[in-house]
């Protein structure tokens, strides 16, 4: 039996979206996409991801991946969104990027424990039980830079993990090997 079919009865393999504030065009350059793979690289690590597909773009991101045990999807994203929303309210403060942390700060006013806000709460989570839908997730993700009209050829991309399935050059993320799931 797959992992994937004993997934049915309780699924750790998820496809997720994270969306920044009021869609705000956080990730400008390379400082701010790098902020993201050095967290994913911590979740991998120390956070129990195993991550089969990601892109990262200019408001929001899309992972595809595997929560192991003894490890919770809320609480680790949680954590993903604390630790980067730091980071980057960091890096918008020294950029001057003032419009975008007022909206931020403006995003924040109803919250007690927040002064400024960077992502959006939910993460639309979608349990992955097929092979089919996996794949599908995995394609679309793969794919989304281009299919939001970002670049026309994806292989000009570099925050996807197009490259880690179609190509054989060095890639920004290392990712986890889906057959594992087969």
């Amino acid at each position: 039996m797959s992992i994937l079919q004993e997934n049915q009865q309780a699924s750790n393999i998820f496809f997720i979206t994270l969306k920044t504030i009021n869609g705000l065009p956080v990730f400008i350059n390379k400082k701010y996409y790098q902020i993201i793979l050095d967290s994913l690289k911590f979740c991998r690590k120390n956070k129990g991801w195993r991550i089969y597909a990601y892109t990262i773009l200019i408001n929001h991101l899309h992972i595809v991946l595997k929560i192991l045990p003894n490890f919770n999807l809320d609480d680790t994203v949680r954590d993903f969104k604390s630790f980067t929303a730091k980071e980057i309210l960091k890096l918008l403060r020294e950029d001057n990027q003032w419009d975008v942390l007022k909206e931020m700060e403006m995003a924040a006013r109803n919250t007690k424990k927040q002064n400024f806000k960077v992502w959006r709460k939910n993460i639309w989570p979608k349990a992955i039980c097929t092979q089919k839908f996996l794949l599908q997730k995995v394609k679309y993700t793969d794919f989304n830079a281009q299919k939001h009209k970002v670049v026309k050829n994806i292989e000009n991309y570099p925050y996807t993990s197009y490259h880690n399935h179609y190509c054989d050059h060095q890639v920004e993320l290392e990712i986890d090997d889906m057959s594992e799931l087969f």
